[in-house]
């Protein structure tokens, strides 16, 4: 797909969910139905790489000691830790990919949604949160990615309520009951964003 760049014509898409809320499979799905259009944002991250994730591609895979020196050094645009785990955006290659005319595509946490929109302009961010349909099939999705400890899950399931809570303050909210559905919608929100 075409796209026409003008310097300072780009915008950072967010997509945000609960874990399990289906945002992976989404955004894997807008991004091969709509190639070329997106600037891949590779974060950085401590958590232990998953099977059929590749270093360098879907996360840059990193030790705790050198995430936190990241930190000190202001290099994050934004950063998190969840369940655990440190992720964060190097902020100089997401801002140079903007002001490029670039769309970078990201999922992100509620809280580097937010961190990210206090540091970028208005006009500059669209943020997406995807809904689950509802707790019983957020268990269930969640379940189907292997064996979850009773804790981790429990943690999981308060972070949704958490995360759901704030989602009225992204600019779109769209829920996952059927994802033909809600893919659709997804990129109909993008396309109108791009102005396509």
């Amino acid at each position: 797909m075409e796209i026409d760049r003008q310097v300072g014509s780009g915008k950072c898409f967010v997509i945000a969910a609960p874990s399990g809320a289906g945002k992976t499979t989404l955004m894997n799905k807008l991004v091969e139905d709509m190639p070329g259009v997106f600037y891949n944002s590779i974060s950085d991250t401590t958590r232990a790489m998953r099977s059929g994730e590749v270093d360098g591609e879907d996360y840059n895979f990193i030790e705790v000691p050198e995430f936190k020196a990241g930190i000190s050094m202001g290099k994050y645009l934004e950063w998190a830790e969840v369940h655990g785990n440190f992720y964060g955006t190097p902020e100089r290659s997401l801002v140079d990919a903007v002001e490029n005319g670039e769309y970078p595509l990201m999922i992100l946490d509620v809280q580097g949604y937010f961190q990210l929109k206090e540091k970028l302009s208005q006009d500059k961010i669209c943020g997406i949160f995807i809904l689950p349909p509802n707790k019983e099939e957020l268990v269930r999705r969640i379940n189907v990615r292997g064996n979850i400890a009773e804790k981790d899950l429990e943690t999981r399931l308060k972070n949704s309520d958490k995360e759901c809570a704030v989602s009225d303050e992204f600019e779109y909210r769209l829920k996952n009951n059927d994802l033909d559905v809600a893919y659709s919608e997804l990129k109909s929100i993008v396309e109108k964003e791009i102005g396509l």
